[in-house]
């Protein structure tokens, strides 16, 4: 299958015969991820009149929120096996099909898509660690553009292979349909998500727990979001503070958009959350980040609209602890997750020590961030 993506014979690609896109984003990419991927899809669904664009994901309650008539959903679930599943019950042919990922186990979903033109990238640059990602396809185009990993926006992932393919597309926030806002009860509330699923990701309870009184004397209340997922953490960080907070359950992306929407600044960790804040209403955001370079993960264009601190988490022995299972990638974090098992204890009493020591500096920056501008 490998050797087919190499030596493919190239077809003369006419864009302009083209009717319809099919988009597969890999199962195994989060939330976050397909937000960033959704930053093209307005250029690209503008770029020529009736193009109906496909997308592959098991993110169907996100991509749903999207307002624009020719976007349609396949979902799929969390599973490669799914996806392989779905694709080969799926009978449409396409014209083209994008795949914005380098891994061998997403790129066999090739072949299982009925589509004339086919483009991915090189699994080969992944495999020997290279900071380009190349192309591979089967359209007979020039001038393809590598994927730099220590330079580029991730969600470039997928907006290099549509340029690749001829289309005109930059960074644009994409338009949601219409979200009614959540009345909050007041005009000051800090809206915190303090839960991370990925263990690399996860911010000290305690400074946490030291942020909210602060929050709370600069004068603004505090309600910490929370999903299915997050719901024991976040409750049992509010029983700490004596209640001195207060909690609101999320069901869905609809809904903490709804909320945030009405408040006055959110702060929480890299992940889904800190991009659903992105195309919410929220002006103030604070986010942290551990594994990853915030340029790789906030695309240039929410500036325009939002003021965004970022608070970059590191040091010259937590980036020892994390090389020893990561591939040390910039735009992808790349890690072996059996190693982060035996690392993990030293990588979180290094988060505690490196919290301790830098937490009046964070929470000093962060109320001169709220207040500034009120």
């Amino acid at each position: 299958m490998l050797l087919k993506l190499y030596f493919v014979e190239k077809r003369k690609f006419e864009l302009d015969k083209l009717n319809n896109i099919i988009v597969l984003i890999p199962p195994q990419n989060g939330l976050g991820d397909n937000i960033m991927f959704s930053y093209y899809i307005h250029d690209l669904l503008n770029s020529k009149e009736n193009l109906e664009v496909y997308i592959v994901s098991p993110y169907y309650d996100f991509w749903k929120t999207l307002n624009y008539e020719n976007l349609h959903i396949i979902q799929i679930p969390k599973s490669t096996v799914g996806l392989y599943e779905t694709l080969k019950a799926n009978n449409k042919p396409f014209d083209l099909a994008v795949v914005p990922s380098s891994y061998i186990q997403h790129l066999y979903a090739l072949f299982l898509i009925k589509a004339k033109y086919k483009i991915c990238y090189d699994p080969l640059d992944l495999v020997f660690g290279k900071s380009k990602f190349s192309i591979l396809s089967n359209l007979n185009v020039k001038d393809c553009n590598a994927y730099d990993l220590h330079d580029s926006f991730y969600g470039e992932l997928l907006g290099n292979l549509l340029r690749c393919c001829g289309f005109f597309v930059n960074e644009k926030i994409p338009k949601l349909k219409n979200i009614s806002d959540y009345k909050l009860s007041s005009q000051k509330i800090v809206v915190l998500f303090v839960y991370s699923k990925d263990k690399l990701r996860e911010i000290p309870g305690y400074f946490w727990s030291n942020l909210c009184y602060s929050i709370i004397q600069l004068g603004y209340e505090v309600l910490i979001l929370y999903d299915d997922e997050a719901k024991t953490y976040s409750q049992n960080l509010i029983a700490s503070l004596n209640n001195a907070v207060k909690g609101l359950y999320t069901d869905s992306i609809e809904r903490t958009i709804q909320i945030l929407n009405s408040a006055y600044a959110v702060i929480c960790p890299d992940g889904g959350v800190l991009h659903i804040s992105l195309l919410s209403k929220v002006e103030k955001i604070v986010a942290f980040f551990t594994v990853v370079e915030p340029k790789h993960r906030i695309p240039k264009t929410v500036y325009t609209n939002k003021k965004i601190k970022t608070i970059k988490i590191e040091g010259p022995e937590l980036k020892n602890i994390l090389s020893k299972f990561s591939s040390n990638y910039a735009s992808i974090f790349e890690y072996h997750p059996k190693l982060v098992e035996f690392h993990i204890k030293t990588y979180k009493e290094e988060i505690e020590r490196h919290f301790k020591e830098n937490e009046k500096k964070y929470i000093k920056e962060i109320m001169e961030f709220l207040k500034c501008a009120e």
